[in-house]
């Protein structure tokens, strides 16, 4: 059973983590490491920008900045720098969108092709458990098979004493 990918370009599971073996003090999935080692420096800051744009920190930072930006600029404690329609925060939002928006699609095709890499393991170990499955149970019917040649002949050994008792007795 092999899991292949539907998309043309993306590669199947990769061979580092077929032949990847658990170390003892090894705790990390195969496929988080693979998915972590072979990442290049974009894909990495796109993950780490995607984890900071979408945290709880991230919210309130930005919260209490938009609300000292329109408090400041509605009482005028300071020399108004954007008035009342806020263009300049609007362009500010705009630019932050124009951004964030490509870096959380680049971090959520990560996540999908971690998504598939996982998939891909999953698929592989359970053909690696169907294959023990097998060996278990032909196992099992070769023990029973040599249970029941054992019964045959004991049951031909009883036989025998209970004939060779039932001749003494005769004789």
């Amino acid at each position: 059973m092999t899991v292949r990918a539907s998309d043309a370009g993306v590669k199947p599971a990769r061979p580092a983590l077929r032949q990847r073996k658990a170390k003892v003090d090894d705790h990390k999935h195969p496929v988080n490491v693979v998915h972590h080692d072979e990442a290049t420096f974009g894909e990495r800051l796109a993950d780490r920008i995607a984890a900071g744009i979408g945290s709880w920190t991230f919210l309130i930072v930005q919260t209490c900045a938009v609300t000292a930006w329109v408090v400041i600029n509605i009482i005028g404690m300071v020399k108004r720098w954007d008035p009342f329609p806020f263009i300049l925060l609007n362009l500010l939002f705009s630019v932050q969108a124009a951004y964030t928006g490509p870096v959380l699609l680049l971090a959520g095709n990560r996540q999908s092709q971690k998504d598939r890499l996982t998939l891909e393991h999953a698929a592989f170990e359970a053909e690696k458990a169907d294959d023990q499955n097998v060996q278990i149970l032909k196992a099992i019917k070769d023990n029973t098979e040599m249970t029941l040649r054992i019964l045959k002949q004991c049951e031909q050994l009883v036989e025998n004493v209970a004939q060779s008792k039932a001749a003494q007795k005769t004789s």
